[in-house]
């Protein structure tokens, strides 16, 4: 095995033993980075402390020819601060990103953690290690569908984080983050930020972590699963596709690797990954040379799409994967070329072929690579690229279960559900229609089919408000929405968690349901299921309630709202609106109770529920007892008293 030496500057990161001082650097090495540097890199980069260490990060900082890799290496030390808790070290460890660019093969994360947490720090003089070459083999043997969504949905330019991995031991977190950026051009690096675990509170920069919980603007990664890429996101899409269209082999990895040109995650950055995949040849550009020259525009290929979609569903019957990659590539040829020129009668053929061959059912056999390679290319074909996410039809479950259905054969009259999606393309009027047809239940349920669709839960918002209106004009709309848990989860699945436009959604939904004011009656039909993944509908609700919504809104409410990832503004919403639900703590004396007329008919108020929503005695219009003593006379009366007590008090003592 090949080895590169590396030369890094070090620093240590921890508190002092007995000392109720906050984590700070307790010493570094003498280099090009100074202390201000690095106590910059531990406040930037600050993932909180687990109670399972060890963990791992690795950042950059800098830029140009000053840029660095930071690796930090988060372990438990055998000593305690003032308050007797275990005090957890880090150690940094950072390298010139134009030494690893120069090296003739790059290193992975893995091996450098695995030199590094030899290293003692402190240490004198400069620390010079040997570090294994990146494994492309055993890279791409680990590569998974997972992987290839999660470096996908790094496209986006959005934070990303992987939940559900916690009982994964540490060392498996970092291989995967490993094979997810052994997927991007070796360049992204120089901005890639990645942690083996990261608070989901606290205010850091990485880019990729796992999390306990999911973040506010982060898109969540399930451990184990694909990631969900929203269908806005068309670079994500095509990235994905292009690893799709070649297996991501140790060639691939490698000619990535080779891409050590720093890239930014900016748009500029992105569009210039998807130009370097773009021109990757596996038969003609081997592992590791320079970049090859600029592909030219493919031409246009006139390969009629309905022939290629007929031959990829005969291929699939027959299992043959080299096949089946052959066909997806020249159906990714026709797509790319004629983009926005497929005409709609054209669509509905290519969805008609999708239906009746059932191209979009799960393939148990095939790779999942490949799998996630034909859903790519198959739904930009039907309904193209903005559109690829969401189910090419709605029409019958059997598409997407595999289940064998005469129904789907057949071609039945379309239901209304089944073509709302066909009608939004007709326009406004065709919609309404649509819409006319379906029950608020339906309606609904439509909404919250998966795999979500925003388009879909946008009409559905749409159409409930003008439904309930906020005059229960339609009163099914809070069954339906209580039925589908407000569509709190389908809202979170297409907005990143906490954000301000899943906030205001669910306001919408919550108002076209129960009116502008949630009552003590409404609290109790929202808040019996709730779990901390909706803590966006929690806030929605907490911000339109009404004034009698009492205790059972602060119980219900303040812990769920603090853990839930939200927007700070949300947040502090959310606490004036239950700061305003406090009932008044004014306590009122005798003679206030005693003093006060009923306004209306004359009375003597004597209790003081009588007086509720007084807020001093200038907004009673009457008091009785008016030739009570003016406060300010009675005072100026006892210090006259007092005074004059005083002089005879000393013309009495002998010698005055």
């Amino acid at each position: 095995m090949s080895t590169v030496r590396l030369p890094f500057e070090w620093a240590v990161g921890g508190k002092l033993p007995g000392s109720g001082d906050d984590y700070k650097i307790l010493a570094c090495s003498q280099g090009l980075l100074s202390y201000d540097d690095f106590e910059e890199i531990r406040t930037v980069y600050t993932i909180g402390t687990p109670e399972t260490l060890p963990q791992v990060m690795i950042a950059w900082v800098g830029s140009g020819d000053d840029a660095h890799l930071v690796l930090a290496i988060q372990r438990w030390s055998d000593e305690e601060d003032r308050q007797h808790r275990r005090i957890a070290r880090t150690n940094y460890f950072c390298v010139p990103y134009s030494h690893i660019a120069r090296s003739p093969r790059p290193v992975s994360y893995e091996d450098l953690y695995h030199v590094l947490k030899e290293c003692p720090l402190p240490m004198e003089g400069q620390l010079v290690v040997s570090v294994p070459t990146l494994d492309s083999g055993a890279l791409a043997a680990r590569v998974d569908g997972s992987a290839m969504t999660t470096a996908a949905l790094l496209m986006t330019g959005q934070q990303v984080c992987v939940v559900e991995g916690e009982a994964v031991p540490m060392i498996e977190r970092l291989r995967f983050l490993d094979m997810v950026a052994a997927l991007l051009p070796y360049g992204m690096r120089a901005r890639l930020a990645v942690s083996t675990w990261a608070s989901s509170t606290a205010d850091h920069k990485i880019r990729l972590a796992f999390t306990q919980h999911v973040p506010a603007r982060t898109y969540p990664v399930v451990w184990g699963h694909l990631a969900h890429i929203p269908d806005v996101e068309e670079d994500a899409y095509h990235y994905l596709a292009l690893l799709g269209r070649h297996d991501p082999d140790a060639k691939l990895i490698d000619w990535l690797a080779a891409r050590t040109e720093p890239l930014t995650f900016g748009r500029n950055g992105r569009g210039r990954a998807l130009d370097l995949l773009r021109g990757f040849a596996p038969s003609s550009a081997p592992a590791l040379m320079p970049p090859p020259a600029p592909v030219p525009a493919r031409p246009p290929v006139q390969e009629p799409l309905e022939g290629l979609l007929t031959e990829c569903a005969d291929v699939l019957e027959s299992g043959r994967t080299a096949e089946i990659r052959a066909v997806l590539e020249r159906l990714d040829g026709v797509v790319a070329s004629r983009g926005q020129m497929i005409s709609d009668d054209e669509r509905a053929r290519y969805q008609k072929i999708i239906e009746d061959r059932r191209l979009l059912a799960p393939r148990v056999n095939l790779p999942e690579d490949l799998e996630a390679y034909l859903h790519v290319m198959v739904r930009m074909a039907g309904q193209g690229p903005t559109s690829a996410q969401a189910g090419v039809s709605t029409q019958d479950e059997g598409l997407r279960t595999g289940a064998p259905t005469t129904a789907v054969v057949r071609r039945p009259p379309p239901d209304p559900v089944a073509s709302m999606k066909a009608a939004y393309q007709q326009g406004r009027e065709e919609l309404d229609a649509r819409l006319r047809l379906l029950r608020t239940t339906e309606l609904v349920a439509e909404a919250a089919r998966r795999p979500y669709e925003m388009r879909t839960v946008r009409i559905a918002r749409d159409e409930l408000v003008k439904r309930g209106d906020g005059n229960a004009k339609d009163p099914n709309v809070a069954e339906a929405l209580r039925e589908y848990d407000y569509l709190a989860d389908a809202i979170d699945a297409l907005y990143s968690a906490g954000s301000r436009a899943g906030f205001d959604l669910l306001s919408d939904l919550l108002r076209a349901a129960y009116g502008q004011e949630l009552d003590s009656r409404a609290f109790e039909q929202v808040f019996p299921s709730l779990s901390r993944r909706q803590g966006t509908l929690i806030a929605a609700a907490v911000v339109l309630s009404g004034v009698d919504a009492g205790e059972a809104l602060k119980q219900s409410v303040v812990r769920l709202v603090h853990d839930s990832g939200l927007d700070r503004e949300i947040v502090e919403r959310v606490e004036e609106r239950l700061r305003e639900s406090e009932p008044s703590k004014k306590r009122w004396s005798r003679r206030e109770r005693q003093g006060v007329k009923d306004v209306k008919g004359g009375k003597d108020v004597r209790d003081l529920k009588d007086v509720r929503g007084l807020r001093d005695l200038r907004d009673v219009k009457e008091v009785r007892n008016k030739s009570l003593v003016p406060t300010l006379t009675l005072y100026f009366l006892v210090f006259l008293f007092a005074t004059i007590a005083l002089v005879e008090f000393f013309m009495l003592i002998p010698g005055s």
